[in-house]
């Protein structure tokens, strides 16, 4: 019996992309902190120059994770780690951080509003990736994010050739997702500690995790996967 056809792989385009994740403050109504970011804090950010896009995907308050028990695999997601929302900006190209400096540190400033603390996976230029699996037309509705985490002795390249040549292939097979994006992220760095806006709020890089995000109607779950609103998702180009 001969080997399967591989799946072909769909078509992309390379970006350079962060995503930040959120904790909004406690001591207010969680909705009044998540409008603050949709709104006062979007504006600093969507002012910034050199940014390609700029969005928010705000994630349901009550969020278990989607991904069923799975033996020598971490499903669960902690307490500690349910996050508020996450914000994914990507940049027109690698010296864009520079140009937007003065604006960013608008940000930084005005982040102990609102946030708690803010978790920051970096990524190097062109290691986001964005799938065509729809027409640019369709809405997308529901997202999932699933962050994935490398095993001990798994190296990072061997990681992200899974990612692309199989994980990528079979959820765009599935012919039902409007979005399918991925990030790659650099290496933790012990310098990036906490923010000297808030003693609350750090920010650091984490190894080998990819984001994927897309939508489907019947959508299933994945390890430390996490539902977002469907109503609550704004972009700003």
């Amino acid at each position: 019996m001969g080997t399967p056809p591989a799946t072909a792989q769909p078509q992309v385009t390379k970006h350079f992309t962060s995503s930040v994740l959120l904790w909004v403050r406690t001591e207010q109504a969680r909705q009044t902190g998540m409008d603050y970011w949709k709104g006062p804090h979007s504006g600093i950010i969507a002012a910034t120059p050199g940014l390609e896009e700029y969005r928010q995907i705000h994630l349901a308050e009550h969020n278990p994770g989607l991904w069923p028990a799975t033996t020598g695999v971490e499903t669960a997601i902690p307490a500690e780690r349910k996050i508020d929302g996450i914000a994914e900006v990507t940049f027109q190209s690698a010296l864009s951080p520079l140009k937007g400096r003065k604006q960013t540190a608008l940000a930084h400033k005005d982040e102990v509003n609102v946030f708690r603390r803010t978790l920051l996976y970096a990524g190097p230029p062109n290691t986001s990736r964005w799938y065509d699996v729809a027409s640019p037309v369709e809405t997308v509705g529901a997202r999932t994010v699933i962050y994935l985490r490398r095993r001990p002795g798994v190296r990072p390249g061997e990681f992200r050739r899974a990612v692309k040549k199989e994980l990528v292939p079979a959820l765009a097979d599935t012919g039902m997702l409007k979005e399918l994006r991925t990030q790659s992220f650099m290496p933790w760095i012990k310098r990036c500690g906490t923010h000297p806006a808030s003693p609350t709020t750090t920010r650091r890089t984490n190894a080998s995790t990819h984001q994927s995000s897309w939508d489907s109607p019947n959508r299933q779950p994945a390890p430390h996967s996490l539902a977002a609103l469907p109503s609550a998702t704004s972009r700003i180009n």
